[in-house]
């Protein structure tokens, strides 16, 4: 999650990883979070002939859902059925409060027709008792103390009011609406309160295993990094989890054309090319307000087997950018999905986004105190549709 960093108290999460970038940055935290660096780890020769080229449709950009006045949404998690969207965003609850809860956004037919929180922080001292955001909704198998489930929610929580001591945790339901049952202890842990910790998860249904999920995540300490585990949930109280791959970064890009480094991520698997897709924020961040976020965010495909094995080369399809939408920022993004995780349409690619203001200092204003851009009460979400073109 990413919020207004002027204020040090305040929550930070999903972009802070690219924005500590900045030693000036850093210290604007205060929550010691080491620069985030580019993954060098080797990528071998198994680099795809796989392409997935996006085209897009400019004609589909429509705005999705506007919060009201004095709150914010980004993050999303997208379920798309039918003519029934269901859309899990990291939400505030109280006007001008910044304090998140993951809200369930229903659209039909185009239509908001429910807006509401369906989780919120535990009570302290619990892990979770502060932030709960970034969430990630997969369908699937799952037993928890002797209850099957239909649902599982991943989302990240910390028990600080600061971007650090980040762990991952999963909750339960079976309905969309909930009510949502967490398990008590976090998935992904993380030790350290002094740092970013462990974050932003993407889950994904592991093909032929209903109760066994995908788990993509950021890990922030000394340098930033992406990971996938597996996560056996069918019989939750006593799950397991394989040993973290660390994914390669051999292939990404940033607005500038450099190589470029894998966080706040979300991924989608698309069967009929045997390859999942990612939409990623995209470096280097921006000069003005609001410079932790990003100014674009990128599509990019992986053999499915150079994903599970954390080696190979992302192939760029696409980037969801300023030329595209007419936004300057274009961010916290994730695809419309289908229950497992899965391309909502096998031909095509939807991303959600984040949108945001942007203001630059003046000569008497260098701290943006001034600014006339309320960036974070300014975040609203927006979609793009492409169709996806497969060739070898």
């Amino acid at each position: 999650m990413t919020h207004d960093h002027l204020a040090p108290r305040r929550r930070l999460t999903r972009r802070l990883l690219a924005a500590a970038t900045t030693a000036a940055l850093g210290a604007a935290l205060l929550i010691g979070v080491a620069p985030a660096t580019a993954d060098t780890s080797p990528t071998g020769d198994e680099a795809s002939r796989t392409q997935a080229p996006v085209t897009w449709d400019p004609a589909s950009q429509r705005e999705v859902y506007a919060p009201a006045d004095g709150f914010y949404s980004y993050a999303p998690s997208v379920v798309r059925d039918g003519d029934t969207e269901w859309i899990w965003t990291c939400h505030n609850d109280e006007f001008r409060v910044i304090k998140d809860h993951i809200y369930l956004t229903k659209i039909v037919d185009g239509v908001v027709v429910d807006s509401r929180s369906v989780l919120e922080a535990s009570p302290a001292p619990a892990w979770d008792s502060f932030h709960v955001c970034d969430p990630s909704v997969v369908a699937g198998k799952f037993r928890y103390l002797g209850v099957k489930y239909s649902l599982a929610m991943f989302y990240l929580g910390n028990d600080l009011d600061a971007s650090a001591h980040n762990q991952i945790g999963v909750a339960f339901a079976n309905s969309p609406e909930g009510p949502w049952v967490k398990l008590p202890e976090p998935i992904v842990t993380f030790d350290r309160t002094d740092q970013w910790g462990a974050g932003q998860p993407t889950a994904v249904m592991m093909p032929g295993k209903p109760g066994t999920i995908l788990l993509g995540y950021t890990q922030g300490d000394t340098s930033t990094r992406a990971y996938v585990t597996e996560v056996n949930l069918k019989k939750a109280e006593a799950f397991t989890t394989t040993a973290p791959v660390q994914l390669p970064t051999s292939g990404l890009t940033g607005t500038d054309g450099a190589p470029d480094y894998l966080n706040g991520f979300d991924l989608v698997f698309d069967k009929k090319g045997g390859q999942f897709l990612t939409v990623r924020e995209q470096h280097p961040y921006a000069f003005d307000n609001p410079w932790w976020i990003g100014p674009a965010v990128q599509v990019a495909t992986i053999p499915q087997r150079d994903l599970l094995r954390g080696r190979g080369t992302w192939k760029p399809v696409g980037d969801v950018n300023e030329a595209l939408t007419g936004f300057d920022r274009n961010h916290n993004a994730g695809f419309a999905r289908d229950w497992q995780g899965h391309l909502a349409e096998k031909n095509a690619v939807s991303v959600v986004f984040t949108t945001s203001c942007s203001s630059l200092p003046t000569i008497d204003d260098q701290d943006w105190s001034l600014a006339t851009c309320d960036s974070l009460y300014s975040y609203d979400l927006w979609s793009i549709d492409g169709a996806l073109n497969r060739r070898r």
